[in-house]
């Protein structure tokens, strides 16, 4: 899809949230970096779920689609 100037596009947000054990949740983090989908900066700072041992972070995506 061309990113030039389409007005027929709409902005559609998505957000990915990931939650689990720290090491999972890094490993997963770094898996989407390694794929070229998110870079590390984008997913917002690790935070301790009620869950002992668990955190959290989310990520938001923008899709241009008609």
């Amino acid at each position: 899809m061309s990113t030039e100037f389409n007005p027929n596009l709409k902005k559609y947000p998505v957000e990915h949230t990931l939650k689990g054990s720290r090491k999972a949740v890094i490993y997963s983090m770094h898996t989407m970096y390694a794929l070229g989908y998110a870079e590390i900066c984008e997913w917002t700072p690790l935070e301790p779920t009620d869950v002992p041992g668990e955190v959290m972070t989310t990520l938001n995506k923008y899709w241009l689609l008609p």
